[in-house]
């Protein structure tokens, strides 16, 4: 979908917040995945596989701690949202206070039950973790909390349209930590000191733009009624199809990691670490412009301008999505080995990892569409559903395939997701094809010319043709998205 000259002031705000947030989430993604690159090699070196797998845990864990929200994140964001909609800063205020409270009770209790397991012994046991294992994983659920509550609190610029503003934050914490972990492990450190150098560097950015964005603030005082135990009860059971999403999520993803380490051990379930978050450049980047459509939706009213919304979404998604399922297809299992040079992947390595992508992507889309759209029960069921299916495929996957069998097998849930697709549709005045398939048309002959270059790049065995394809498809997106704003 094209822009016109004639889009309101701010349907352009929205379409520049849009690239913005592409922009960083890209630039978070690119630092995150810079980290994983470059310090692999040394890791492997200093820890060995089993040290790996164990780090690989930990920053499973990391992504899995989002299970402590109980929605609250969601809610906050669409609370305050509507609080902006309504101008009612009293309601923003307490949407912000109550969020918050709620947020570091329920961690609280986490952190406690975290201590417990790791004491029993049984989280050493079901995980087979290497000595000392335990306080690797314990310390990161506390960093962790620490810094999924300062995210939290930074929620008003996410509901001011400012959603970008986070992710700068984030991508120049994930920078420093590259060097600042990459001199630890030169040092010889332990697992465990560079969790702790890592996580602080991503707070303490986060803590730098709440002081700068005046957030403390808009915090009400602690004597009025949002900090009272009764309200805790009543944020969870508000929040609990936005929690049910947040489970979703983490079972079909990162869960799967301590999943692969039940059935192999913590070495093979570092190997999947390492493929799951490079899917994650479908997943997560390629359709982060779905995170700015979750406000943006929910504070519109006409129909017309929701399709508009909802379709530029969508096709930005796409344009992201589709080229990187492209690269991983063709030359996934090639670019496994730049890193895991010894190690033996099956054909269809790469073709697992574009489709799980893929499938992550059109999920996310619709459970954050669904929200903005208030369609947020049915997603959330359809959501649980599908985690269940690809936990359940993903095992049986693995006993048949291995690592690409967890990967295929892990996303044949994502067909669920189709009944909430079809709402969202509907609530933008089309048909499933029309808001989901016959979108993408525009985009037909660029994908086409990166699918043949990959393939291209695929049956050769130069370096540089390989990387040179993928700088091609690089190009052809930059192409495109221009398109998408002439």
């Amino acid at each position: 979908m094209q822009t016109t000259g004639k889009a309101s002031p701010a349907h352009h705000e929205y379409l520049r917040e849009l690239f913005r947030n592409q922009i960083w989430q890209s630039a978070n993604f690119a630092s995150k995945a810079f980290f994983l690159l470059l310090l692999t090699p040394l890791m492997l070196k200093h820890w060995g596989a089993d040290g790996f797998g164990l780090f690989g845990l930990a920053s499973s864990l990391l992504v899995s701690m989002a299970l402590t929200d109980g929605g609250v994140r969601s809610l906050t964001r669409l609370r305050l949202a509507e609080a902006l909609r309504n101008s009612d800063e009293a309601e923003f205020r307490r949407a912000l206070g109550e969020g918050l409270f709620t947020f570091v009770t329920v961690l609280g209790f986490v952190i406690l039950a975290v201590i417990g397991l790791a004491a029993s012994g049984w989280m050493q046991t079901a995980l087979q973790l290497p000595a000392g294992g335990s306080l690797v994983l314990l310390v990161t659920v506390i960093l962790t909390g620490g810094s999924l509550t300062t995210l939290l609190a930074l929620e008003p610029l996410a509901a001011r349209g400012k959603l970008s503003a986070v992710k700068a934050a984030n991508s120049w914490g994930a920078l420093a930590a590259i060097p600042i972990c990459g001199t630890a492990l030169w040092m010889n450190g332990s697992v465990l000191v560079v969790v702790i150098l890592y996580s602080l560097c991503m707070i303490i950015p986060n803590l730098i733009l709440i002081i700068n964005a005046g957030i403390l603030s808009c915090l009400p005082p602690w004597k009025e009624s949002c900090y009272r135990p009764a309200v805790i009860c009543r944020t969870l059971r508000s929040g609990v199809w936005y929690y049910a999403t947040t489970i979703a999520l983490v079972i079909k993803t990162h869960a799967l990691t301590f999943v692969v380490s039940a059935l192999a051990g913590p070495a093979v379930a570092g190997i999947f670490y390492f493929m799951l978050r490079l899917t994650e450049i479908i997943a997560n980047v390629g359709a982060t412009a779905s995170e700015t459509s979750l406000a943006s939706l929910a504070s519109t009213e006409s129909t017309a301008e929701r399709r508009q919304k909802f379709n530029h979404c969508w096709l930005y998604v796409a344009l992201f999505c589709l080229p990187a399922a492209l690269i991983f297809d063709f030359q996934g299992k090639w670019l496994l080995h730049l890193w895991f040079v010894h190690q033996s992947f099956a054909w269809m390595t790469g073709l697992g990892m574009a489709i799980f992508g893929l499938a992550g992507a059109f999920s996310r889309v619709v459970v954050n569409a669904s929200m903005g759209l208030r369609l947020i029960k049915r997603a959330a069921l359809s959501n649980l559903a599908e985690a269940a299916i690809n936990v359940i495929f993903a095992v049986i996957g693995y006993k048949l395939a291995g690592l690409p069998g967890v990967l295929l097998g892990g996303c044949l849930g994502v067909l669920v997701m189709l009944l909430p697709a079809k709402d969202i549709a509907a609530l933008c005045g089309e048909s499933f094809s029309g808001a989901f398939v016959r979108s993408l048309s525009s985009l037909a002959a660029g994908m086409g010319i990166i699918a043949v270059t990959q393939a291209g790049a695929a049956l050769t065995h130069s370096v540089v043709l390989k990387f040179g394809a993928i700088a091609l498809a690089g190009v052809m997106v930059l192409i495109q998205l221009r398109r998408l704003y002439r």
